[in-house]
């Protein structure tokens, strides 16, 4: 019982159940990125477009231009003005698009089009899913929900990749009828999410944001998620806060310009960028995203051979996600990181050194060895800085500013996931095994940044977590700026009205046109 307890906590039974549900956008993403790893492996893809080392890192990486673009303005514009569950199926419908377009019949061109289409849906989906989990999440098991969720989710996305990858390998006619097939299968799901998020209540935090006069509608939706009535008192001292923390908050500006007016504000976005950057810091995607490719160059050169060691590679990375979900909220952030990072870093040493003193490949017992030192960064990843960076990222600002913020601090991912993955197959080629230790070496730098760097978030609310970074507690400031202007913020609060467990949001429509902002 202590398992299942685990994953669907009896009081939090409803939000569990629709935070997991919620896989099925991450698992988009995660096929999407899968998926490219078995194609760029395939022989009559390379053929089709004349792949070499440098179209092959360009292919990979360029999604990411347009993520950047998602990051920098975009996905968290489209997230404040149309609501968290809008903004994914928006973007997912974006996503399908740029599949279709890359798996017609087409040029060199057009396929990097597509590729840049999928990667604008994806950056703004990346963005709403997280938004939405840490705000919908209750605060002992935000760490827990934010992370299983995106990495689950996205390791699921990746495994369904590599086996479907496996089983097409085999069909080379009609010609290219394996990687355009295996492409394609990724909108099924999509369109499931975005049938499923209708049953989805809008996030509390950002409807009382949008609609300050219209407190009831979060109440009735904080009460939902939290599977109870707007009476209880669990359910009302949680609304309290978000009350309190927005009758202090609105007095700011909550653009992209209010981001960078406070030098408090702008150490924090640098920190944002710092704790994304960890995620891809270490050069995982690199590793990721070459897979087949580095498994034929250690020696395993049938290439169905090599994606049958990624597939089982993606099966127990699915699994290992579950290691987050039980130790991030007892723990904390910071354990895990410093735990992680000691491990990757220690087998990427061991890596680095085989693979150097055997660069023939010559030696199977090296080549195992090797294989086992990836199977053991791959694993480490899923349950430490791959969930846990942007877990962070999507916790730490406050709520007027923290979906544009979030965006603009994914930009350190998308720096180093950009400038490790693009230039690493022609780094591969060149110096071999070398390579190996310019990632021993990231990971060190990281290992030891987050020691002097990382302060810990576990069990702060999002309305109080501004003191951890040297600011007011929102709460306690709004609530005695109420207190000064002779007003209770008992006064705030609606009509309570009984919800039913059925009960959806109807009334409150995302669309901009429809939105009346309460001016400050």
């Amino acid at each position: 019982m202590w398992f299942i307890s685990t994953f669907i906590p009896p009081d939090d039974r409803r939000a569990a159940l629709l935070l997991y549900g919620l896989v099925l956008a991450t698992c988009f993403s995660g096929y999407d990125s899968g998926i490219m790893t078995v194609i760029l492996a395939d022989k009559q893809f390379k053929d089709y477009y004349h792949v070499d080392a440098q179209k092959l890192g360009t292919i990979s990486i360029i999604p990411w231009a347009t993520q950047g673009l998602a990051q920098l303005y975009i996905g968290g514009t489209l997230s404040s003005l149309v609501g968290r569950l809008w903004a994914m199926r928006l973007s997912i419908s974006f996503m399908m698009i740029g599949v279709v377009v890359q798996s017609v019949p087409n040029n060199y061109a057009v396929l990097l089009v597509g590729r840049l289409l999928t990667g604008l849906g994806a950056g703004c989906s990346f963005i709403a899913a997280n938004l939405w989990l840490a705000e919908a999440s209750p605060t002992k098991l935000r760490g827990s929900f934010v992370g299983t969720v995106t990495q689950f989710g996205y390791q699921l996305g990746t495994l369904i990749a590599f086996w479907v990858g496996y089983g097409m390998k085999d069909y080379t006619s009609p010609f290219n009828i394996a990687w355009r097939v295996s492409n394609l299968i990724q909108i099924p799901i999509g369109l499931i999410f975005i049938a499923v998020s209708f049953w989805y209540p809008e996030s509390p935090r950002w409807i009382l944001e949008r609609h300050p006069d219209q407190p009831e509608h979060a109440l009735n939706q904080l009460a939902y998620l939290r599977d109870g009535s707007p009476e209880e008192e669990r359910i009302q001292i949680e609304f309290h806060e978000l009350v309190a923390s927005y009758e202090y908050r609105k007095k700011f500006d909550p653009g992209y310009i209010g981001l960078f007016k406070s030098a408090a504000m702008r150490k924090r976005l640098a920190f944002g960028v710092y704790a994304t950057a960890l995620q891809q810091f270490g050069g995982i995607a690199a590793v990721t995203m070459y897979a087949a490719v580095i498994y034929e160059s250690l020696g395993w050169s049938n290439g169905k051979q090599a994606l049958a060691i990624n597939g089982i590679q993606s099966v127990l990375q699915l699994f290992v996600v579950l290691v987050n979900t039980f130790t991030v909220d007892r723990y904390g952030r910071r354990p895990l990181l410093l735990t992680g990072f000691s491990i990757q870093t220690l087998a990427l040493l061991v890596m680095a050194s085989l693979t150097t003193s055997l660069p023939n490949n010559d030696n199977r017992s090296a080549a195992v060895a090797e294989v086992a030192m990836l199977f053991i960064v791959g694993l480490t990843y899923c349950w430490s800085n791959g969930p846990i960076a942007p877990t962070i990222a999507s916790e730490i600002f406050p709520q007027h500013v923290r979906d544009k913020a979030f965006g603009l601090s994914l930009m350190g991912q998308t720096v180093c996931l950009i400038a490790l993955t693009q230039p690493w197959p022609k780094l591969n080629e060149e110096i071999h095994g070398k390579s190996y230790w310019l990632l021993f070496t990231l990971n060190a730098v990281a290992l030891i940044s987050v020691f002097f760097i990382m302060p810990e978030t576990k069990g702060i609310s999002l309305e109080r977590m501004d003191e951890l970074f040297g600011g007011v507690d929102t709460v306690q400031a709004g609530e005695q700026q109420q207190a000064a202007e002779g007003t209770d913020l008992d006064t705030y609060k609606p009509e309570i009205r009984r919800v039913d467990s059925k009960e959806k949001d109807l009334d409150v429509k995302a669309s901009p046109a429809t939105v009346h902002e309460k001016e400050h």
